[in-house]
């Protein structure tokens, strides 16, 4: 047998082209002394494992916490078109495209950009393993206990009161609700305060510690962030001005750029702002995410675009702006130039919309996120 027809045999062999049959039969090939060497075949599975029947790989993880303006504008408007609705909408197609990605969300939680009185602290959250999510009711009771959506604040005790309990462990057909709930008082929109950071990151410090008591809306971050996953997801969802400019003063978190904050990290490798009950992630799967109106644009030119995306909501303009301060620009230039892939930008007018245009642009922001933690 000439050596390129045993090549040829092996490779048949190998496949699995041959029945089982052939165990124990042997090939000679040419060159040894008794003219020819006998090579055993070693029988293989019949059939072979179909690539297709291998298990599914194991699902990854991410932490995501949302970090919105809960301005009074986001519940103003009619129930059809209002901002709660388009947080909402945006938080459900970027956390489902997520998992159509195999990057399931452990869990989740969501912030006002700028902090009340009490400081920061979760409003709402949602964890994998937690229980039954809240009633309509008690969502409901809430919303009265502030008074309405469009009455602003009756009783603001009252209200932080049923926070944890009807806010705790929100599931996506309340999500709207709930937002509209905490927009509605008034009291979420840290009035006096100018960094667009200091919230988020003192959050970020304070996740080991124990959070507020149940009575003044506390809801245990500690708990929801005990530890890290595959990819740790920071979404901004800022449709009103930025109230300063990265770089500035008013920016400044303890004299630092927040984008300094952001990138640092310690002796591990891992993000230095956040500090969970247990472990470390490192600053390459922190992932930053702003979902926010334009900077540098002039009003004209806002709308003009806006109204230009198919299917943006009517009446929506009104409870949204521009940015003449540039913060996330410079901030997501930032954090890819430290680790390349932690800072996306989605635009708010193109992201509400309706049309296929708004459909792929989530999904292609969904999937850049996504690819963080698939090269981790």
């Amino acid at each position: 047998m000439k050596t390129s027809s045993f090549r040829a045999v092996a490779l048949f062999l190998i496949a699995g082209a041959l029945p089982a049959v052939v165990a124990g039969c042997t090939i000679v090939a040419p060159g040894g002394p008794d003219a020819g060497t006998k090579v055993k075949v070693v029988k293989l599975p019949n059939p072979l494992p179909r690539p297709d029947a291998l298990p599914p790989p194991k699902p990854l993880q991410a932490s995501v916490l949302f970090v919105a303006n809960l301005h009074r504008a986001v519940a103003a408007g009619a129930q059809s078109a209002n901002l709660a609705n388009q947080y909402a909408n945006i938080i459900i197609g970027l956390t489902t495209q997520w998992a159509s990605k195999n990057l399931q969300v452990a869990n989740m939680g969501l912030i006002s950009t700028y902090p009340d009185q009490y400081g920061p602290r979760l409003l709402l959250a949602r964890s994998s393993t937690a229980g039954t999510p809240p009633t309509q009711l008690e969502l409901l009771a809430a919303l009265a206990a502030g008074g309405g959506v469009d009455a602003g604040i009756a009783n603001y005790q009252q209200l932080l009161q049923l926070l944890a309990p009807a806010l705790g462990n929100i599931d996506n057909s309340n999500l709207a609700q709930a937002l509209q709930v905490l927009a509605a008082t008034g009291n979420f929109d840290g009035d006096g305060e100018t960094s667009e950071a200091k919230n988020l990151i003192e959050f970020g410090r304070g996740l080991n510690a124990a959070s507020l008591p149940a009575s003044l809306g506390g809801i245990d971050r500690s708990a929801f962030f005990a530890v890290p996953h595959d990819l740790f997801i920071v979404v901004y969802l800022q449709p009103l001005s930025r109230r300063c400019a990265l770089g500035s003063s008013a920016c400044n978190v303890d004299g630092r750029s927040p984008a300094d904050i952001f990138t640092e990290v310690d002796g591990n490798g891992n993000a230095a702002w956040l500090s969970f009950v247990s472990g470390g992630i490192p600053a390459s799967q922190v992932v930053h995410v702003s979902v926010a109106t334009a900077e540098s644009q002039s009003e004209a030119a806002f709308e003009t675009n806006c109204k230009a995306v198919q299917g943006f909501p009517n009446g929506i303009l009104d409870f949204m702006e521009p940015s003449s301060n540039a913060f996330f620009t410079p901030l997501m230039s930032a954090m890819n130039a430290a680790n390349k892939g932690t800072g996306d930008s989605g635009d708010f007018c193109t992201l509400i919309g309706t049309g296929m245009a708004s459909q792929k642009a989530l999904t292609d922001l969904a999937n850049a996120v996504a690819a963080v933690a698939i090269a981790h």
